[in-house]
C-alpha cells in the first residue's frame, strides 16, 4: 500500500496503512497576484440578490450556504441548480474557455480585494456525457464560503462531439490554463484541483501534466496545482480496464484496450510525484473500489469505514470536513 493515512476512521486505517509514513502539510500562503491579460467571455452585470440560477452568462453577487447540500441529490441528468440561502457572499460568473457550449465553467469568487487561492473542481460520471458540473456545485459553494475562489468546470465527455480521447483531456487542460485570462484577483501560484470519480482521474492527470512529453495532449501547462484532492478516484487506467470498471468506461474514453491504443493509456495515466495528493474514499464505495486510492504513492489518506461513492460530495459529511481541514481552509463565516 502506498497511501499515507492521517485521518482514517476506526478500522479503515488497519488495511490501508501498512508501511506508511504520516505526512501533513499546510496550504502555502500567497502574496502576489499574477497579471491577467484578457477578459473571459462573459457579461458583467452585478446584483445583490439571492439567486438559485447558475446557468446564466452574467456576473452575479450570490449568497452561499455551505450547509445546504446534505439532502441534495448528486445524480445528474442535466444542470441542477443549487440552493443558495444564507452564509457569505461571492461574485459568480459563467465563463467560456472554448467555443463548445460544454467548454465552460462556474467561477465563484469571495467578495473582497484578494488575491484568492483557487480550487478547481472536476466532476465525474465515468467520462460519459449526461453528467456535469452541478455534481460539484455544493462543494464549490462551501469552499468559496471558506475564502477561496472556485472554478467548477464542464468538459466534453464520451458521447459528446469532440469528447473522449484526446478532447476530454484537452478540455480539462484548457479550462485550468484559462484562469490567467479571468478578470478576477486570483492567486495563480496557489491552485488546488479537486476531482470526483472519473473527475478524480482527470484531477490527478491535471496535476501531472508537467511530466507529459512535448506534443502530448495537455503538455506544457500554464497552471500547475500544488495539491490534488482525488475523491473516490479512478487511479490506474489499465487495471480499471482489466476489471471492466464502469462497464468498459476506460476503453470508451481511450478508444480501445491497452494493447490496442497503448499510447493513449500512456498519455492519460497520471504520473505521481512533484505535488501533494490527498486521497479521499469510503469503504462502502460500490462504484470505484477503495483499493484504487491505495495505489497512489505518498498520498495523504482520508478514509471512512461507512462512506459511499457519493458521500464525498456532501459538504456536511465527515469526509469533506476532514478534507477542508487537511487543506487548511477556514470555517465559513
Amino acid at each position: 500500500m502506498c497511501v499515507t493515512a492521517v485521518t482514517c476512521s476506526s478500522n479503515a486505517q488497519d488495511s490501508l496503512t501498512s508501511s506508511m509514513v504520516s505526512t501533513t502539510t499546510t496550504m502555502p500562503t500567497t502574496t502576489t497576484m499574477p497579471t491577467t491579460t484578457t477578459k473571459p467571455t462573459t457579461t458583467t452585470t452585478t446584483t445583490t440578490t439571492t439567486t438559485t440560477t447558475t446557468t446564466t452568462t452574467t456576473t452575479t453577487t450570490m449568497v452561499l450556504n455551505p450547509d445546504a447540500g446534505a439532502s441534495t441529490s448528486v445524480a445528474s441528468s442535466g444542470r441542477k441548480e443549487p440552493d443558495v440561502n444564507a452564509v457569505g457572499e461571492a461574485r459568480f460568473h459563467r465563463i467560456s474557455y472554448g467555443n463548445d457550449p460544454l467548454q465552460a465553467g462556474d467561477l465563484r469568487v469571495p467578495l473582497g480585494d484578494g488575491p484568492f487561492p483557487v480550487v478547481v473542481l472536476i466532476h465525474g460520471g465515468f467520462w460519459r456525457s449526461g453528467f456535469d458540473s452541478s455534481l460539484m456545485t455544493l462543494l464549490a459553494e462551501d469552499a468559496t464560503a471558506r475564502g477561496v475562489a472556485t472554478w467548477n468546470i464542464d468538459y466534453r465527455s464520451v458521447g459528446d462531439p469532440g469528447g473522449g480521447y484526446p478532447g476530454t483531456l484537452e478540455d480539462v487542460a484548457q479550462a485550468i490554463d484559462h484562469l490567467p485570462h479571468v478578470d478576477e484577483p486570483l492567486a495563480l501560484d496557489d491552485v488546488i484541483v479537486i476531482g470526483h470519480s472519473a473527475g478524480g482521474h482527470l484531477a490527478l492527470w491535471a496535476g501531472s501534466r508537467g511530466q507529459l512529453s512535448p506534443g502530448d495532449p495537455g503538455a506544457s501547462p500554464i497552471i500547475e496545482p500544488h495539491t490534488v484532492v482525488a475523491q473516490a478516484a479512478v487511479v490506474d487506467l489499465r487495471l480499471a480496464a482489466k476489471v471492466n470498471l464502469g462497464s468498459s468506461a476506460v476503453e470508451a474514453l481511450l478508444g480501445g484496450e491497452p494493447d490496442e491504443v497503448s499510447e493513449h493509456y500512456r498519455v492519460a495515466q497520471p504520473v505521481f510525484g512533484g505535488h501533494r495528493i490527498i486521497a479521499v474514499h469510503g469503504r462502502y464505495d460500490q462504484t470505484v473500489p477503495i483499493s484504487q486510492s491505495a495505489l497512489i504513492p505518498g498520498a495523504v489518506g482520508i478514509f471512512s469505514d461507512t462512506g459511499t461513492h457519493f458521500d464525498v460530495l456532501d459538504p456536511g459529511h465527515d469526509l469533506w470536513l476532514r478534507t477542508v481541514a487537511e487543506l487548511g481552509l477556514s470555517n465559513p463565516n
